[in-house]
Formats: C-alpha cells, sequence, structure tokens
C-alpha cells in the first residue's frame, strides 16, 4: 500500500501499517539503489522482501541485457540492499511441539476411560445394575467424570515427566528452547494446570457423545470425528504469525495450545491467558452439562432408542423455569459470544476509512449486547420450551419497590465509584498510560452527543438485557437448586466477571463495583420476586455515572473538592450513603405481592 499519512517507511513497519518499505535513491536523475526494509520475526514481511527482491533483480539483469545488446557502456545499474528493523526472534521449537504433543497424549489418554466406563458398561449389561442402584444418577455421573479426568490426567503427567528427563538428559534443552526457558519446574507446573483445565473439557465432552454409544465400535465411531476435527486446530498453532490475540482466545482447544505455548516461551500475555482459561473453565462446564443431561434420561439403558439427535430436540411439554444445566450451558456461551461480536464490531470499525462516529460506536456496542446476553438466553427459553414470564421473572411488583430502587440508585453510584477508586489505589487496575489516554478521549467525544443516545446505549440497553440475563433467565434457574443468598451471590459474581472484558481490554478493577452492584441487584431481585425493579435501579445507577462523567465539568459548583482528589467530597458520601439507607428501609419494608418463599418455589 501507499502511505497518504506523513509516516516514515520504518514507523509505518512498526507499527503493522506496512509489510515491507521500499526507498528508491536517484543519482543524476538514475536510480542508484532500492533499499527493501522488512520487519524481523514476521514471516510475512520476511516473504514480502525475498520475493520483491527477486523480481528486482530479475528487471536488473533484464535492463543491464538491454543496454549491453545497445552497447551503452557508460551505464551504471543500480545498486539492491536488503535491511531489516526489529528483533529477530529466535527459533523456539519446543514451545511450538511440546504443547501440541501434551494436550494430543492427553485427549487419547480420556478416550478408552470415557468409552468403557459408558459403552463398555451398556456392551457388557452391567448399566442397568448400577442404575438401579440408590444412589442418585448425578453421583455415578460425577464418578465416571473424575475417573476420566484422572486417568487423562496420569497420562499427561507422564508424558510431561518423559519429555523432561529425555531433553533435560541428552542436552537437547537448551538447543530447542532457544532463548525460551525451557522447560523448567515453573512451566511444568503452569503447564500442568492448563492440562487440568483441558481433560475436564474434554472428558465431559467424550462422557456426551459415548452416552449414546451401545458397543465400544459405536462409540468409537462417535469419536473418530472428534479426534480429527480436534488435530485442525492443534496443526494450526504451528503456523507462524499465529497468537493468542482476537478470536483465537476463545477457539476450544487452539488457546490451551496457544497458552502453553506463550508459558514455554515466557511471553504470556494477560489478556490473551484470562480469556482463554476462562472461556475454556465455561466450556468444560457446559460439556458436563450436557452429559448429565444426557446421562439423566433413558439414553443410558440399553434398551433405549435414543440417538445423539435428542440433544436438539425441544420437550413435548413447558416447563415454568430453565434447569441448572441449561444455565451453564448458556454462561458458557456467552463469553465466547460477546467477545467474538464485540471484535468483530472493533476490526469493522477499524477497518474504514475515515472516523467512525461515536453515536455510530455506541448503538453497536448495544446491538451487540443484545446479540449476545440477550438472544442467546432467549434462544435457550424457547429451545427448552420453558415460560418466558417465570423463567425471566416477569412477574408485577409493588410501588414501594420501586421507589426503593429509585432511591437505591440515587446514592449507590458514587458507592461504585468509590469502588473503582479504591481498585486503582490498591494496584488492581492493569491499564496502561495510552489506555487511560485513550479512555480520557472517549470521555471528551461523549460530550458531542445527545445525552438521549448516551442514556438508551449506555444505560436503557444495559439495565434491560443485562437484568433479564442474569436477574431473570440465571437467577430462575440457579433457585431451584441454591439457597437464596447462594443464587444472589452466584449470580453477581458472574455479573462482575463478564463486566471484566470489555472488547479487547482487561479491566479488572470493574470486578469489584460491578460485583457490590450485582448482590445489590439480586437482593432487590429476591426481595420484589420479579426483575422490573431491579432494572429501573441499574438503569439509574448506570444513568447517573454516564451523566456525571459527560457534564463533570459543570458540576464544580458544588464543591471544589472534586477537582482536588480522586475520592468524592464527605458530604457528597454523606447524602448518597442515606439515600442507600433509605432505599434498603423501603424495600425491606414492602411486602411483595406474593410471600418470598412462593415466588422461589
Amino acid at each position: 500500500m501507499v502511505l497518504t499519512e506523513d509516516i516514515e517507511p520504518k514507523q509505518a513497519l512498526l507499527e503493522n501499517q506496512l509489510d515491507i518499505a521500499a526507498k528508491l535513491e536517484f543519482a543524476n536523475n538514475e536510480p542508484s539503489s532500492i533499499r527493501v526494509t522488512a520487519f524481523a520475526g514476521d514471516q510475512a514481511s520476511q516473504s514480502a522482501r525475498r520475493i520483491l527482491i527477486e523480481r528486482l533483480h530479475w528487471l536488473k539483469l533484464e535492463d543491464t541485457v538491454g543496454i549491453l545488446k545497445r552497447h551503452l557502456p557508460q551505464y551504471t545499474a543500480f545498486q539492491i540492499e536488503a535491511d531489516e528493523i526489529g528483533e529477530r526472534s529466535e527459533s523456539n521449537v519446543l514451545a511450538s511441539i511440546i504443547p501440541l504433543v501434551l494436550v494430543l497424549m492427553t485427549i487419547t489418554g480420556a478416550v478408552y476411560p470415557a468409552i468403557d466406563l459408558t459403552a463398555g458398561e451398556r456392551e457388557r449389561g452391567t448399566m442397568e445394575a448400577l442404575m438401579a442402584s440408590p444412589v442418585p444418577r448425578w453421583w455415578l455421573l460425577l464418578a465416571k467424570y473424575v475417573a476420566v479426568v484422572s486417568v487423562a490426567l496420569l497420562t499427561a503427567v507422564a508424558n510431561l515427566g518423559a519429555m523432561f528427563t529425555t531433553l533435560t538428559l541428552t542436552g537437547l534443552m537448551p538447543m530447542l528452547a532457544g532463548d525460551g526457558p525451557g522447560l523448567g519446574l515453573k512451566q511444568m507446573a503452569l503447564i500442568f494446570l492448563l492440562l487440568v483445565l483441558f481433560s475436564a473439557f474434554f472428558a465431559a465432552v467424550l462422557l456426551s457423545l459415548t452416552s449414546f454409544a451401545r458397543s465400544f465400535k459405536e462409540a468409537q465411531a462417535y469419536l473418530i470425528p472428534v479426534m480429527l476435527l480436534s488435530l485442525a486446530p492443534a496443526m494450526l498453532s504451528l503456523m507462524p504469525g499465529i497468537g493468542l490475540d482476537g478470536m483465537l482466545a476463545v477457539a476450544p482447544l487452539l488457546n490451551i495450545v496457544l497458552l502453553a505455548r506463550e508459558i514455554l516461551a515466557d511471553n504470556i500475555h494477560a489478556f490473551g491467558a484470562t480469556v482463554a482459561v476462562a472461556s475454556t473453565a465455561l466450556y468444560a462446564v457446559a460439556a458436563l452439562a450436557v452429559a448429565a443431561k444426557l446421562f439423566g434420561n433413558d439414553a443410558v439403558n440399553r434398551t433405549s432408542d435414543a440417538s445423539i439427535g435428542a440433544i436438539f430436540r425441544r420437550p413435548a411439554e413447558s416447563t415454568p423455569r430453565p434447569t441448572v444445566g441449561e444455565a451453564g450451558m448458556v454462561v458458557a456461551l456467552l463469553l465466547p459470544a460477546s467477545f467474538v461480536v464485540s471484535n468483530a464490531l472493533m476490526q469493522w470499525m477499524r477497518g474504514q476509512e475515515g472516523e467512525v462516529n461515536v453515536s455510530l460506536q455506541l448503538i453497536l456496542n448495544a446491538v451487540a449486547l443484545i446479540a449476545s446476553f440477550g438472544l442467546i438466553p432467549l434462544a435457550a427459553t424457547y429451545i427448552g420450551r420453558h415460560q418466558y414470564l417465570s423463567t425471566y421473572r416477569l412477574t408485577p411488583s409493588r410501588i414501594g419497590f420501586y421507589i426503593g430502587a429509585a432511591v437505591l440508585a440515587c446514592g449507590g453510584w458514587a458507592f461504585a465509584h468509590e469502588a473503582l477508586v479504591l481498585a486503582d489505589q490498591w494496584g488492581w487496575a492493569i491499564l496502561s498510560e495510552e489506555q487511560i489516554e485513550r479512555t480520557r478521549g472517549v470521555l471528551e467525544k461523549w460530550k458531542t452527543i445527545s445525552p438521549v443516545v448516551l442514556l438508551a446505549t449506555m444505560a436503557l440497553a444495559p439495565a434491560v438485557i443485562e437484568e433479564l440475563c442474569f436477574r431473570g433467565y440465571l437467577f430462575s434457574a440457579f433457585s431451584k437448586v441454591l439457597r437464596p443468598w447462594q443464587t444472589i451471590m452466584v449470580t453477581a459474581v458472574l455479573f462482575g466477571l463478564f463486566h471484566v472484558f470489555v472488547g479487547s481490554t482487561l479491566l479488572v478493577e470493574r470486578f469489584l463495583p460491578t460485583t457490590l452492584l450485582g448482590i445489590l441487584l439480586g437482593w432487590v431481585a429476591y426481595r420484589s420476586g420479579s426483575v422490573l425493579p431491579g432494572m429501573l435501579l441499574h438503569f439509574l445507577h448506570n444513568g447517573l455515572l454516564e451523566l456525571v462523567a459527560r457534564y463533570h465539568e459543570k458540576l464544580n459548583f458544588l464543591g471544589s473538592e472534586i477537582e482536588e482528589s480522586r475520592h468524592l467530597p464527605v458530604a457528597w458520601l454523606a447524602v448518597t450513603g442515606g439515600c442507600v439507607v433509605i432505599g434498603i428501609a423501603i424495600i425491606w419494608w414492602t411486602r411483595p405481592l406474593r410471600s418470598v418463599e412462593a415466588v422461589s418455589a
């Protein structure tokens, strides 16, 4: 491409705007040299430089032959020089091969116990006696699951120990590791923890697939496509230029291999590693939920004619609320779906020729929120044939709960602000100076847009969609098996965790205030028996925060202390604290239309 900005070619290479840069120099109005610069360590840049230099040499040879034919000895051919910038990365064979081998060996170790504990028992005729025993089916599945995970981990430990011993005794470790730290005790411990996580995920997948098999051979036929599909992302990790960023951070199997490669190369990126671990853990929960659902129906009986298509079949009768297993599957899908949608929107906005309008960015963010946290629970409700009003807890509530929620919102935003400041002071914030400056630039741009757009996209959309998801769908599912305070805490922690991942940025400091807000919203939802008062509280809380951020320069008349300290003035905290106490008292003394116990039941 040709740069339109006033920027040096080498700087453009460093900013990844170019693959190669070519500079043509003249002497006496004739080309004297062409300097081709590539980026060291980038395979695409190195290949582009090689191809261009080859073409220039051919052109030079053709010109020389033509000149000789015309007998022009005074012509001086231009010289071709090669150059590169950046540091060349040393080859680390250990980081490229070892993670792939370990993951594939772990998969192999989990296959045969998973088949034997499901299809093998059905073939031997022992499954009926096992299911007739006075033991809950969930405990039977858990015992089989632990057995499969244990065998897979034993295989991983044996392979990891054998590799460490072989590479150490033969002296091949320094040669294969290059500049990396090699396979030391720290790297072995981290990779082992990754293999524990991966084994938990893959063991649940295997148990889900083999639950329908009636024989050992039939189960092998089910698992052969899975093994072949596992090879594709694993082999993709060997390609140069593939890193743990973007959508690859949520790709099953591939993210674990890439994270293990970063560990062995001593080049771990916090955001990609956190997303990879969190997404794999959620995949394991979803796969175990599927296995529990299958193990609980008649598909495990030898005489059953159920097939694997029963997973996707809608129930014949509707139910009031989803099960915990279905809620686990929804949670597992929310992180990768929101991550993929948000990154796709970011890439689209970066690909636009001009700067995207701020209002359009906020609208697209709201659309991404609806597409992930709105449509996934809605699809799960439809597929599970659950009643919408009871699933989303869209029941009427007394006016006192709305008044209490409004008063709570008038005070809760201040303590959310203080929690953010404390998180920063305690060292939880990991934003770089560049990201902080970018955030300040975004706040400045907010002053140019309509407050209606700001409230609709940053307050109303999150209030409605997130409450329907967390205090609606998930709250009604978890309340079937958990106590009220446990349901409030689980949904609040999930609410806080999902607010940590913002686009391609890890905002750890948001976990504390959003979790505290989630506890407050969960308590309001429990006391009122409805999701509607929480929507009002959520909307007013977000709206006050966004309006204060937009009009903070016009609030100086309320006191100069706000400009001198990041903390809010003591008078502000006293007033807002009083609002919180009054709001809690109003909600506490307001009687629901039905008893809380009846709503929970």
